[in-house]
C-alpha cells in the first residue's frame, strides 16, 4: 500500500514528477507527462512485483528478486519509496526469523563470521545514510525559499529604471560610508541635498538584504565610475524549466561607462536548489556545455535585483542565453533567451 500510494502521488502531480528529475532518473531523457506516467506506473509495477515475490513463498532467491524490483522503484522515485522498502525488509526479516532454527542462527552468527557481518553491515548502513542524506538535500528547497538581495548598478542605462527602494538603499549606503563620525552623530539620516549629491557622484554600490536593510558594496571604491551612461547589450525574460523548477523576472546584459560588463537580474525569482550556478551561453537553447559558455559563479540570491560581473576580455555579444543551473545534478532550473 505504501508503494502504491507513492505511485499515486507521482501520477497525480506534475510538480512532484519534475522535482524527482533531480534524482537518479535524470539519466532518462524524458520530460513532462511522459516522465510522470513512466515514474508512476513504473513504481506501481515495482511494488507489485515485490509483493508478488513475498506472497509466493519467501526464500533467498525470491527475496533477491523482490529487492531488485524495489531497487528499480528507488531508481525512479528514490525517497518516496523508502516506506515501502522498509516494510518489505521488515516482512522478509520476520518471515525468515520464523523459519530459521537456533542451530542455523548459531552457525551463521557474527562470532563465526565477524568480517562478513562487518562488511555487509557497513555497506548497508552506508547505503541507508547516503540515501537519506541525498533525499534530505533534494527536499531542502521545498522548505527553504532562499535569500533576497537588492543591488544597484551605480550608473544609468537608457530605458532602464531602477525601483525607488533600490535607489534609496544605494543612496543611504553611500552616504553612511562617506559620512565623517561627527556627521554621523549629528544626523541619523542623510538630508535631501546630500542624497542628491550622492546620487550624482557616488561610486557603484551594492545594497544587500531586503529593501529596508542595506550595506555598502565591497567592490565600491572612491573614484570608481558613477553617474555615467551605460549601454544595454541584450535582455530577455527568465523562464522556469518546468512545474517545479520555476523562475521569473528580467535578465539584462549591460556595459558600464568604464567598459565593465554586468549580467543583471531585475526583479527576479527562482526556485532554490543545491549547487546553483549562473551561466552565459552562445546557445539559445541554454546548453551550459556549448563552446564559449562561461560560468559566472555560484548564485548570490534567489530573488531581488542581483548583479554578476562578466570576466574582462569576453565578447558579450556572442551570448544568446542565461542559465541557472544545478551543478551537482545537471538540472536546468531556469533560462532566459537574450538578444
Amino acid at each position: 500500500m505504501a508503494g502504491l500510494a507513492a505511485a499515486g502521488i507521482v501520477l497525480s502531480s506534475q510538480t512532484v514528477t519534475d522535482f524527482l528529475r533531480e534524482g537518479p532518473v535524470r539519466v532518462i531523457d524524458l520530460e513532462g507527462e511522459r516522465l510522470r506516467v513512466l515514474l508512476g506506473l513504473g513504481t506501481a509495477l515495482a511494488t507489485m512485483a515485490a509483493l508478488a515475490c513475498f506472497w509466493v513463498r519467501p526464500g533467498p532467491r525470491i527475496a533477491v528478486l523482490g529487492a531488485v524490483a524495489l531497487g528499480g522503484g528507488l531508481f525512479l522515485i528514490h525517497g518516496l519509496l523508502l516506506p515501502a522498502v522498509g516494510l518489505f525488509a521488515a516482512a522478509v526479516a520476520t518471515d525468515f526469523a520464523t523459519h530459521i532454527s537456533r542451530a542455523q542462527l548459531r552457525s551463521a552468527s557474527p562470532r563465526r563470521y565477524p568480517i562478513a557481518w562487518f562488511a555487509f553491515g557497513s555497506v548497508g548502513v552506508a547505503a541507508v545514510v547516503g540515501l537519506i542524506w541525498a533525499t534530505v538535500w533534494l527536499a531542502t528547497p521545498l522548505f527553504d525559499s532562499g535569500t533576497e538581495l537588492n543591488e544597484a548598478l551605480g550608473f544609468q542605462v537608457e530605458g532602464l529604471e531602477q525601483p525607488e527602494d533600490v535607489q534609496r538603499s544605494a543612496i543611504l549606503a553611500v552616504t553612511a560610508a562617506l559620512a565623517t563620525p561627527s556627521e554621523q552623530e549629528s544626523s541619523a539620516a542623510p538630508s535631501q541635498s546630500s542624497a542628491a549629491t550622492v546620487e550624482a557622484s557616488a561610486p557603484a554600490v551594492e545594497a544587500t538584504g531586503s529593501a529596508t536593510e542595506a550595506q555598502p558594496s565591497e567592490s565600491a571604491a572612491p573614484g570608481s565610475a558613477s553617474g555615467g551612461q551605460g549601454l544595454l547589450i541584450a535582455s530577455g525574460s527568465l523562464q522556469g524549466a518546468d512545474a517545479f523548477h520555476t523562475g521569473s523576472g528580467e535578465v539584462l546584459l549591460v556595459q558600464g561607462p568604464d567598459g565593465e560588463v554586468i549580467l543583471r537580474f531585475q526583479d527576479y525569482e527562482v526556485r532554490n536548489g543545491p549547487g546553483l550556478r549562473i551561466y552565459l551561453s552562445p546557445d539559445p537553447g541554454g546548453d551550459v556545455r556549448a563552446d564559449g559558455a562561461i560560468s559566472l559563479g555560484p548564485i548570490k540570491a534567489t530573488s531581488g535585483f542581483v548583479n554578476y560581473d562578466v570576466p574582462a576580455g569576453v565578447d558579450p555579444s556572442i551570448f544568446r542565453s542565461v542559465i541557472i543551473y544545478c551543478e551537482p545534478f545537471g538540472v536546468v532550473f531556469a533560462t532566459a533567451v537574450i538578444g
